[in-house]
């Protein structure tokens, strides 16, 4: 007769349970599902907060909290940060994104007649969060410490925009920013490689939907796209360029804001025709993705 394999294990170690490598759990299964139900419910929670709100039979350590919710898909990823969005505004980028989608006939023959364009803003010193591994009490080492500028060493503003063929241009704004301003930018810096059937795309900005901007544009015979909604940079592929012109420029570490500029001019131009291309490639699925996420912001 043939022995079971626990009557075997037990004739050669006296123990019907296998050795097992490291120590056990201290944490039960319905525990680590009220961790995971817990950090479910309150996402922003810290580790240490669910640590206290949580009450195990054996105490844990935090560490211990971080693993078991790691291990349940839930990591501690930063965050991602996006403009607010109300009841209004979610409904214009839905009503936007199905005008302007695949089954409307905006397909990317269409979108290639759009210039995009934007403004957006650099500081000399950026101070985004940077990991680094260091010895423990070391944290106040100046070789481990992340050293700051007030006000980011001053910034400059710019504005540019793109085109599907790979022309595009980029402009230097010295102060504030108003009506008569982005007038003098668009007749130096667009109007000069606008073509006929063209259309400039750009966000609400009082500055641009102005009573004397919407004359200057009709004047220039400037076509306009219509309804763009607020708050919708996810819509807008030129944000994809400042992102990317970012990282490149504080690569090459200006160290005032001439060299700021000179920097981001080259990061600009530098960018290849396919890149860009790609990014008006993406808007179809963009429009549907607004679609599915019923308004809300989108990972593009």
């Amino acid at each position: 007769m043939c022995l079971s394999v626990k009557y075997k294990g037990f004739e050669e170690t006296g123990d019907v349970d296998k050795p097992r490598s490291g120590r056990p759990r201290k944490t039960t299964a319905r525990e680590d599902l009220l961790l995971v139900q817990k950090s479910k419910a309150s996402p922003f929670s810290t580790a240490a907060e669910l640590h206290q709100a949580w009450s195990p039979q054996v105490p844990v350590s935090t560490r211990t909290v971080c693993r078991i919710l790691s291990q349940n898909g839930l990591h501690g990823p930063i965050s991602a940060q996006k403009p607010a969005l109300n009841k209004r505004q979610l409904k214009k980028r839905v009503a936007f994104a199905k005008a302007h989608s695949l089954l409307k006939g905006w397909t990317l023959e269409k979108w290639q007649k759009v210039d995009f364009s934007d403004e957006s803003s650099v500081e000399l010193h950026h101070s985004r969060r940077k990991y680094c591994r260091r010895p423990t009490g070391a944290r106040m080492d100046p070789r481990f410490t992340q050293t700051t500028v007030k006000f980011g060493g001053g910034k400059i503003m710019v504005w540019g925009y793109i085109q599907y063929g790979g022309v595009r241009n980029i402009c230097r704004v010295e102060g504030n920013i108003n009506s008569l301003k982005y007038q003098e930018v668009l007749a130096t810096s667009s109007i000069p490689n606008h073509k006929r059937g063209q259309i400039l795309q750009q966000d609400g900005a009082p500055w641009h939907t102005s009573i004397s901007t919407s004359k200057f544009l009709k004047a220039k015979k400037m076509k306009v796209l219509q309804d763009w909604p607020a708050q919708s940079p996810d819509m807008n592929i030129i944000e994809h360029v400042w992102g990317r012109m970012k990282e490149e420029t504080w690569k090459t570490k200006p160290k005032n804001l001439d060299e700021l500029w000179e920097a981001w001019k080259t990061a600009f131009f530098a960018f290849p025709d396919d890149f860009i291309h790609k990014l008006y490639e993406s808007l179809s699925n963009c429009m549907d993705a607004v679609l599915q996420a019923h308004g809300s912001h989108t990972r593009y």
